[in-house]
């Protein structure tokens, strides 16, 4: 089921809060230069597991879930509500939004 354009609602409300709140906005774009940034000397890109595109996609999509994650104010309380987040945030396709945010940083360095 899409919603909006994403994959889910999940996604799509995870992606409006990151990306509608300007400190949030800049921290995620921060997130995605440095993953640009490390993604030539990676083990990973090195090794040929992974092209440097797919390792930038996949350690931003990471990166922004333990962010998402670290930020939960209910994770270690044991009730209805976290469970539902948690169910909710499960769902979330972190690459998807991982992608968006690497597009919109292509589109403003080609300006």
């Amino acid at each position: 089921m899409s919603y909006n354009g994403w994959s889910n609602y999940e996604t799509w409300a995870t992606h409006l809060w990151l990306a509608n709140e300007e400190p949030t906005y800049k921290f995620c774009r921060l997130l995605a230069c440095r993953c640009r940034e490390s993604a030539p000397v990676a083990n990973e890109v090195r090794s040929g597991i992974w092209s440097e595109q797919e390792y930038v996609r996949i350690r931003l999509a990471q990166s922004l879930r333990a962010h998402v994650e670290e930020q939960n104010p209910i994770s270690s309380c044991a009730s209805l509500y976290a469970d539902l987040l948690n169910a909710a945030l499960s769902d979330v396709d972190w690459t998807e939004i991982a992608e968006a945010f690497l597009e919109e940083d292509e589109r403003s360095q080609s300006r």
